[in-house]
């Protein structure tokens, strides 16, 4: 049995205004389906967007996709995008080169990828359609699900953020059907024991989206059969800090909660969104003062500034920010614009050759993340050693300085575990050191980082060449 996904996200057109909520849609959809513990492997994750999204890359993705199936596969796609209702009838999906008065020939019939979902041998197909009138997708497959029925096992499930004449929304930097459909991921459609199903799902979604927009109601078809199908299983908020607790003063935080890093500052934001690429807005309802000031002084100096949210950092200018205060609620929009990589990743690192052994670039990434993580150092300190201990401290695509031993550096200052690890993201990308990050998981014990977890991706320097991966799982006491 292999899961795989397919993840769609139209942001940018020749043809109309583009939608750049799509890819923060995707991203999260993304980051949900790969967080441990996952059903689904980052090589079988799939992601099309921006100009690349054309008819015909779409055509013969979606095609091979659902005919190369295999019967036990478990086929997730996911489109967010355009939709278009042609002649009040006919749905479409609309491609990067859409064109409205061409729609056959420049746009993808939402009854073909129906008549693909229906004729694929894969044994399971979950389809989620962010679009405008993507009701239309499900018209006339094969059995359609009453709602309150419990779904169960393997099958065909079609769910549309609307019917096929309605709009569909967006707020919050993601379209609102796609938003409840994340939070659902998270935890909020789990049962009691952790699991989310597809008829969950599907029912916190569509309730959510209804509570919310009178004239959106998402809609479901279904042909499943069988034991409950299990889309993620994950640990119940209320069991929860930012991290998951299987045991009484064990927790685990596998990621940086609500937290940010700008700078020196770290505090919690209420919402975060990618406007455009290398565009990134944050929320902050109600912050402190001393918050304000700070970030008041960042816009007037006009520096430069290490980011990190989730798993994600870059340096970053403040180009905006936007106070709005009504009765005793004060709400701060604070609009972040990247320097782009201003020579990062262009250049391979180079290796180094000690006492006959050659280290790899890849091989002092590793000691570099060890030296950042733990604080690792050569047990010896002599001139054959200082040429590798440079390349590990001093990397020539470090966009910020190596801090050594930064998990014991910020517990002794007494942040967070979320906000450590945030700034943990920050070293790892900002150093050179890695271009992703996968996972990253504290398992802390009364206070105590027992174990370390991380799995994350070098820079890729050649199109031919896959990215090398790091990754580290070990026991600490910290």
């Amino acid at each position: 049995m292999v899961y795989k996904a397919l993840l769609i996200a139209v942001d940018q057109y020749l043809n109309t205004s583009p939608l750049p909520n799509t890819v923060n849609d995707v991203s999260e959809i993304k980051r949900l389906l790969l967080e441990p513990p996952s059903f689904f492997k980052k090589e079988n994750v799939e992601v099309f967007q921006g100009n690349i999204a054309k008819r015909n890359i779409l055509y013969s993705v979606l095609t091979s996709f659902f005919e190369d199936a295999l019967p036990n596969d478990i086929l997730f796609l996911f489109w967010a995008g355009h939709g278009y209702l042609h002649n009040n009838n006919e749905g479409y999906f609309v491609p990067f080169d859409g064109d409205i008065y061409h729609p056959e020939d420049s746009m993808i019939k939402m009854t073909d990828v129906r008549d693909l979902i229906d004729h694929t041998v894969a044994g399971t197909v979950l389809a989620f359609f962010d679009t405008c009138h993507s009701g239309a997708v499900a018209r006339n497959i094969q059995h359609e699900m009453v709602r309150g029925l419990e779904v169960k096992g393997s099958g065909k499930v079609l769910i549309a953020a609307c019917t096929s004449n309605q709009e569909a929304w967006d707020r919050n930097g993601h379209g609102a059907f796609t938003d409840y459909l994340i939070r659902g991921l998270e935890g909020e459609a789990a049962n009691a024991n952790g699991e989310i199903d597809v008829y969950h799902l599907y029912s916190y979604v569509s309730r959510k989206v209804a509570e919310e927009f009178e004239d959106q109601t998402p809609v479901m078809k279904s042909t499943l059969t069988g034991e409950p199908l299990l889309l993620k299983r994950v640990v119940k908020r209320e069991s929860q800090s930012f991290g998951t607790s299987p045991t009484i003063g064990t927790k685990i935080v596998n990621s940086s909660g609500s937290y940010f890093w700008l700078g020196e500052l770290t505090c919690e934001y209420d919402e975060y969104r990618e406007l455009k690429a290398g565009t990134y807005e944050l929320v902050l309802k109600n912050p402190d003062g001393k918050t304000e000031r700070v970030l008041k002084s960042m816009q007037q100096n006009n520096g430069q500034y290490a980011f990190s949210v989730r798993n994600f950092a870059d340096m970053v200018t403040v180009k905006n920010i936007r106070v709005e205060s009504q009765k005793e609620n004060t709400t701060v929009t604070i609009t972040l614009v990247s320097l782009g990589n201003t020579g990062s990743f262009v250049f391979p690192e180079m290796s180094a050759h000690l006492n006959g052994q050659i280290f790899s670039a890849d091989d002092i990434a590793l000691l570099r993340v060890r030296r950042i993580l733990f604080g690792e150092e050569f047990s010896r300190h002599d001139f054959s050693v200082a040429l590798l201990e440079s390349m590990i401290m001093n990397p020539s695509n470090a966009r910020v300085p190596v801090i050594a031993d930064l998990l014991r550096v910020l517990k002794g200052k007494g942040y967070t575990m979320e906000q450590i690890r945030g700034k943990v993201v920050e070293q790892l990308i900002l150093t050179g050191t890695l271009q992703e990050i996968e996972d990253l998981t504290f398992i802390v014990e009364n206070g105590v980082i027992k174990k370390v977890c991380l799995q994350g991706y070098r820079p890729k320097y050649y199109a031919n060449v896959e990215s090398t991966k790091i990754e580290i799982n070990e026991s600490v006491n910290i």
